[in-house]
């Protein structure tokens, strides 16, 4: 599935794919974030006619506060959605799925 970016001239067609991309690096870049879940599901994108719904498993480094850190992961997916797509992610749901040890 698509999501498309429309312009005074042209379509932009965004696969869910590229969104997927978008939210694992932006999770990555979160401090606190150890990593995305193993699960095959740890991003899904959910395509709402030129807006998205983004659901992330993120795993939380031991000593970090977990609710903080799902709300630095949602404002980082959101905005790095936005700026890097010009879609606008209307529902970011973040699950904490475990913690690990910070190397």
């Amino acid at each position: 599935m698509m999501d498309n970016v429309k312009s005074a001239s042209r379509t932009i067609s965004i696969s869910d794919t590229v969104l997927s991309r978008v939210v694992e690096l932006a999770a990555q870049e979160v401090e606190g974030v150890a990593g995305l879940s193993s699960a095959c599901d740890a991003v899904t994108v959910e395509n709402l006619g030129g807006a998205a719904s983004v659901n992330v498993q993120v795993i939380v480094k031991n000593g970090c506060r977990a609710i903080a850190v799902a709300n630095q992961v949602q404002n980082a997916v959101k905005q790095s959605i936005q700026d890097m797509t010009g879609i606008i992610a209307v529902k970011v749901n973040v699950e904490v799925a475990g913690m690990a040890s910070a190397e």
